[in-house]
């Protein structure tokens, strides 16, 4: 059987690797810029949350771009505009021009999530998409992981600007690899041979006919997708988790200069040791979820119950971090709350398997937007929490609360489906596609 699936998993998991490297970089930089510039946390907050703003509505574009032209033109398109705006940042010399840069990067970084998601769900069966999802996603780890010391040094040796001129050339290595690498489904690269073919799509859901008026018709299947509790659930906790995510993305490294007294020198170790418990959540929690989906037959539950146990423990961690006195315990609780945070990341795998497939990039766009929602507020709220307060406690303890919330949502509202006929892990999937041909005008 060829292995043509795993090349593409690799060229995803770099793709991961190179967006959370790039992203990552202000932040590190951060306590740099910062000297030079003395912006005040509230106006630092809103630069960190510009990025967010044209993120998530272009990481709903995203989801509707790789449905309708395939992941080999959208990655493409998507990897070359952040790489060639992530240089600009060097150019920067005020709030607004930051702020109008991070914009830039945020569109072209937006469809990524969305793409990797249909790439999955095209290349790999269902049963295994909580690993191969999640151990993509370590790229967005192992980015940081790399990205944080260099940067550190960059910034300490030549500059914070040289760092951002030398993370461009890495995404056009990658595109031009891709090109020729990738193509949209298996059944159209004359790499995959039958029996990995076979493989790939035998639990995968055929597509629906669509031998109907294209349009509103079309848009209406969209909606009714959209409204139905799972979703909106996955939509919360995916809010809540990227609060999180996002809250330490973007503040962490300075939080550790202004409330644990660290030297900015010194931020290439400490601050990257969260980030190596973030990568064995990852790791963990796909082979976890599919192992369990193995034993018990449903691709649903075991994820679900992933996602609650893991949000409550993020919470018990995540809030106490910042109120403890030893900066070794607040570590270690930080390490904890993200080593479960990522462990809890199947909301696309979720999608995938609900959701009819045409609809894939769509859906997972739709999650994506409404959890970079939280990319948008948290560098704000916490700036203005760290201002008005003068302390990071509270913007943890609502990083917390928020984490409660998402594991309620999906208790509650991601159900077992009831009995019915054919294989009861795709039961759910069934009830979406029946509820998408109640929309439908009779041909």
């Amino acid at each position: 059987m060829s292995k043509v699936r795993y090349r593409l998993f690799a060229l995803n998991f770099l793709a991961c690797l190179i967006n959370y490297g790039d992203r990552t970089a202000l932040s590190v930089a951060a306590p740099f810029i910062l000297a030079e510039y003395h912006f005040s946390p509230a106006v630092w907050g809103l630069i960190l949350s510009a990025f967010f703003w044209t993120y998530s509505p272009f990481a709903l574009l995203g989801g509707f771009m790789v449905d309708r032209i395939g992941v080999r033109w959208a990655y493409t398109a998507c990897m070359l505009a952040w790489s060639l705006t992530i240089p600009l940042t060097a150019g920067a010399w005020n709030a607004a021009t930051f702020i109008a840069v991070r914009m830039l990067f945020g569109m072209g970084e937006g469809p990524q999530a969305p793409i990797s998601a249909k790439l999955t769900a095209d290349w790999f069966p269902k049963r295994q998409t909580s690993t191969m999802l999640n151990l993509a996603q370590a790229g967005t780890t192992v980015g940081p992981i790399i990205a944080t010391p260099f940067v550190v040094w960059i910034c300490a040796t030549l500059g914070w600007r040289p760092a951002f001129l030398m993370l461009s050339s890495l995404g056009a290595i990658w595109c031009a690899v891709w090109w020729f690498t990738a193509r949209d489904r298996p059944a159209e690269h004359p790499g995959v041979d039958a029996a990995e073919h076979a493989y790939i799509t035998a639990d995968h859901t055929p597509a629906i006919n669509r031998s109907r008026t294209a349009g509103s018709a079309s848009r209406a299947d969209f909606w009714s997708l959209v409204r139905q509790r799972h979703v909106m659930a996955l939509a919360i906790a995916f809010f809540a988790y990227s609060w999180i995510l996002f809250m330490f993305l973007t503040w962490y490294p300075q939080y550790l200069v202004d409330a644990r007294g660290m030297d900015k020198s010194d931020l290439a170790g400490t601050a990257t040791i969260p980030w190596v418990a973030a990568t064995a959540g990852l790791v963990l929690g796909g082979l976890t979820a599919d192992r369990l989906i193995k034993m018990c037959a449903s691709l649903i539950t075991p994820r679900k119950w992933m996602i609650v146990v893991s949000l409550v423990m993020v919470a018990a961690c995540f809030g106490p971090s910042a109120a403890v006195r030893s900066p070794t315990v607040g570590l270690l609780l930080v390490c904890v709350a993200i080593f479960f945070l990522f462990a809890s990341y199947h909301y696309q795998a979720l999608i995938i398997a609900t959701v009819p497939p045409e609809y894939t990039g769509r859906l997972a766009g739709v999650v994506q937007m409404c959890s970079t929602l939280a990319g948008i507020l948290a560098p704000i709220v916490t700036g203005a929490i760290v201002e008005t307060t003068g302390s990071y406690t509270s913007a943890f303890v609502l990083g917390a609360a928020l984490a409660v919330a998402g594991a309620v949502a999906v208790a509650t509202l991601v159900r077992p489906p009831a009995p019915a006929s054919g294989p009861p892990e795709t039961t759910m999937q069934g009830k979406a596609a029946r509820a998408i041909s109640v929309s439908r005008p009779h041909q």
